[in-house]
């Protein structure tokens, strides 16, 4: 891209050591550090002799750069597929008695479809509120989720999307009134919400935390933890991606923060000075990307991957055992 800038032709191509040009018709700036194995790693950028200060200044320009560097990569899972979910049409989704006590999903028949146990609970905590008479009350951003949600209920179901919504709602009965919240709505953006929900509405009631599913938290939490630290962080991903945004937000001030979707959006003037870099990969994460960014930085100097995760799970509370000294 410097090159291009500069008005060069480029192509990328391997050179031989026995394919030397003749003399005088280009030159080869070089840089390069030795890895553990003792082999000269680095870059290399050849030109025609007429062009040769554009690949003398590209070279100048990416040797700022070159520095030992760390490469926290935040391992994140997709997106559950909770976000996007919605019953096939003319069909009801409906939990087995069994289900409804113990709060699980039987495994579907063979040949269908694993529907997400926490979309299939909203379900029918959205159904039972609507069908004994109240507001429900659904807190959500995805429309998708939310009109999956609003057709158990058509007649008594409202959408806030925030706190400030929530403050300012207003039900024919007060004394009836249920909430839900969306599958796949990380429950950092729920709670606010519920709050200001309660405080308007004192007897509100809703559905166990049981059917929040954690994964969309987790994903934020692992973008923190692996941009803690770090001198820049990498979102990539599309930059219209609302996926993308929520990571870009959880990591590093904007000014330190840059989702990007193609590799030449990673220029010197961007890592120059960084030590520790945290790549984050959104959901639409081109494939290779990731890749592509770790063998560039490669060339740069000695690099170490460390990969950081954030897993939620259920469990109980048990009494700390005391260890001796």
């Amino acid at each position: 891209m410097d090159l291009r800038r500069g008005g060069g032709k480029v192509r990328r191509a391997s050179l031989p050591v026995q394919d030397i040009p003749r003399p005088g018709t280009a030159k080869v700036y070089t840089a390069s550090y030795v890895d553990r194995a003792g082999q000269a790693v680095g870059f290399a950028i050849g030109a025609h002799a007429n062009e040769a200060h554009l690949a003398s200044d590209a070279v100048a320009r990416w040797c700022r750069a070159l520095r030992s560097r760390r490469l926290v990569v935040a391992d994140i899972e997709r997106p559950c597929l909770c976000l996007d979910f919605s019953p096939p049409r003319g069909r009801r989704t409906v939990l087995l008695p069994q289900a409804r006590g113990d709060r699980s999903v039987p495994p579907p028949p063979h040949g269908q479809p694993r529907q997400c146990p926490a979309a299939l609970m909203s379900l029918e905590d959205t159904r039972t509120y609507a069908q004994r008479g109240d507001t429900v009350v659904l807190v959500g951003e995805s429309e998708v989720a939310v009109a999956a949600l609003k057709a158990e209920g058509p007649d008594h179901t409202v959408v806030v999307r925030s706190a400030v919504e929530a403050a300012a709602l207003d039900v024919p009965r007060p004394e009836r009134i249920s909430f839900v919240v969306q599958p796949g709505l990380p429950a950092e953006d729920a709670m606010p919400v519920l709050a200001a929900l309660r405080e308007r509405f004192p007897l509100l009631r809703g559905h166990h935390f049981d059917a929040l599913c954690h994964r969309s938290s987790d994903r934020t939490a692992a973008a923190s933890v692996a941009s803690t630290g770090a001198d820049v962080a990498l979102v990539l991903g599309e930059p219209a991606d609302a996926d993308s945004a929520r990571l870009a937000r959880a990591c590093l001030p904007a000014h330190r923060t840059r989702i990007v979707n193609r590799l030449d959006q990673v220029g010197p003037g961007l890592i120059e000075s960084a030590t520790t870099i945290a790549l984050v990969p959104a959901r639409t994460a081109p494939a290779r990307l990731a890749s592509a960014v770790e063998q560039a930085l490669t060339g740069l100097g000695p690099l170490t991957v460390i990969s950081r995760s954030v897993s939620s799970r259920p469990g109980t509370l048990r009494p700390r055992r005391e260890v001796p000294c």
